[in-house]
């Protein structure tokens, strides 16, 4: 019987992931395309970049995810809010935080109208799902 599971899992997989893999590809070329040499550097290093918001000037940093991966962040880097702005359709990853991003730098105070907040709470031992 497990044989029969791993089986099943792998054609869900298989299924699942390669029409995907295509998007995500052309998705992290389109992010790359639209980041600054060094939203590009801190992407590939540290998994993250930040933003300037275009409204009001304040920072953000957008982690390599698709939910709960924006931080307001103060001068100093520290977590003022933690911020989740979806779109309403599943997205691959690479295309919801060039949204973010964008939304983030054109339209800031209508993106920050409709984002969930939750409380800067630290969450030093939880894994991010995905890794640039």
């Amino acid at each position: 019987m497990a044989r029969l599971g791993d089986r099943l899992r792998e054609l869900f997989f298989l299924v699942l992931d390669h029409p995907l893999e295509g998007a995500h590809h052309a998705g992290l070329r389109l992010l790359k395309e639209n980041l600054s040499p060094g939203q590009r550097h801190q992407l590939e290093q540290l998994n993250f970049f930040d933003v300037v918001g275009g409204d009001t000037g304040s920072h953000y940093r957008i982690h390599f995810d698709d939910r709960m991966n924006i931080e307001q962040i103060d001068v100093g880097g520290k977590t003022i809010v933690r911020l989740c702005l979806v779109s309403k359709v599943h997205l691959p990853v690479c295309d919801t935080v060039l949204a973010q991003k964008l939304a983030l730098e054109l339209f800031e105070t209508e993106a920050l109208r409709v984002a969930a907040r939750i409380s800067p709470l630290p969450l030093p031992g939880l894994p991010r799902e995905f890794r640039y």
